[in-house]
């Protein structure tokens, strides 16, 4: 299930209202704009969404979804709205049947699959429903709901992408290694150590075969006590690398943030493809860090991974080389006047981005010479 479209707005008649319009998402994604415009906004929006339809509590004391989902070629469209940390109302429809309505009193109707027919119900109001009345045999449609927000994960390219964090076996020096979860993006090494586990044969070699495609000449990724830190347990484990120059490998901690950012990404979406876990993948900042080559490498590996699978992908950045490397096909431009940011796209304006195309200039021009905003002059 990816998502299609996706309105939002919080804190709605105060100083502090922001809203998000006009934004329709594909398969492969890349949210372009000026700084502040809201790029990593509309990512912390949609992975806000998915914690809240698996548990967490609401980021926002007062927010607005609706989003439209493609469900395998049927609409899934889903209302919520939030306040003051309570829901206010939900609703959700497949196709033009409606499955589920609640108002701000909690009091609503859900479709009883094996009964066929919708029956009075009053969850908690600080639970949405996909955790309140989830029942994989009654409610198969909230288990869609809860699957598309396990399967949400968000990536902070810009940040040390988990170079900081180390793992133990299960069970060593007192300590029971953390469940493995998708929402942990900084759990890398707990995550390449289940890759190796249930894919010894193709898992370290389909990393080293990425790595060498953005520019690192690896020969071998491994789990191993970290070099030169001292005061640790010896169980203790981090993620090495073998440079096919260098003599010996080369733990996380002495790695450059770059290449471990890299790395570490790289882990996270091999083991998603091959576990064929649906996912909606969100990075920000994407090729942060990163030289031209590798920054450019990295979002075209990306992408061919991503392309024709179950996975949604969206990256936000403002690189010039990065938005050079991605066809227009995937662009969506964020322009915010005021509190509203909205979102230009192939998708939802067309004719623009055809026109654009028929002078020859290269996409950064499209961004830079302002080009997108010819749409609002029509």
């Amino acid at each position: 299930m990816i998502i299609k479209s996706i309105e939002y707005s919080q804190y709605d008649g105060t100083a502090n209202e922001w809203r998000l319009e006009n934004c329709s998402l594909g398969p492969v994604n890349l949210i372009v704009g000026e700084n502040a415009t809201g790029k990593s906004k509309i990512l912390n929006v949609i992975g806000n969404l998915g914690n809240l339809l698996t548990g967490a509590k609401p980021v926002f004391l007062s927010a607005n979804y609706k989003v439209e989902f493609d469900n395998a070629g049927d609409n899934l469209l889903y209302l919520l709205k939030c306040d003051q940390g309570s829901v206010t109302e939900e609703r959700l429809n497949l196709g033009r049947r409606n499955l589920l309505s609640r108002t701000k009193d909690g009091k609503g109707q859900i479709y009883y699959a094996r009964l066929k027919r919708k029956l009075n119900f009053q969850p908690p109001p600080e639970q949405v429903v996909s955790i309140a009345r989830r029942d994989s045999v009654q409610h198969p449609f909230l288990e869609i709901l809860y699957n598309w927000g396990e399967a949400v994960r968000h990536y902070y390219f810009g940040t040390d992408m988990g170079q900081n964090a180390f793992a133990f076996p299960v069970e060593k020096v007192g300590q029971v290694q953390p469940k493995l979860s998708s929402k942990t993006t900084e759990m890398v090494v707990a995550t390449f150590l289940e890759g190796q586990k249930q894919f010894p044969t193709n898992f370290v070699k389909s990393i080293i075969q990425d790595m060498h495609s953005i520019g690192y000449e690896l020969t071998d990724v491994l789990a191993a006590p970290p070099f030169g830190l001292g005061g640790l347990p010896k169980a203790v484990l981090a993620i090495h690398a073998k440079e096919a120059d260098l003599r010996a490998s080369t733990s996380q901690n002495n790695m450059s943030q770059g290449m471990f950012r890299a790395l570490s990404l790289i882990i996270h979406i091999t083991y998603a493809l091959l576990a064929e876990s649906p996912a909606c993948i969100l990075i920000d900042d994407i090729g942060e860090g990163l030289d031209y080559n590798r920054s450019t490498a990295l979002v075209k590996l990306l992408i061919e991974k991503t392309v024709g699978t179950s996975t949604q992908l969206i990256m936000a950045t403002n690189d010039r080389f990065v938005m050079n490397s991605v066809p227009l096909d995937y662009w969506s431009v964020v322009q915010r006047v005021g509190n509203v940011s909205r979102v230009l796209n192939k998708r939802n304006s067309s004719r623009l981005f055809k026109r654009f195309e028929l002078t020859g200039l290269n996409n950064f021009d499209f961004f830079s010479t302002k080009y997108y905003l010819k749409e609002s002059e029509q």
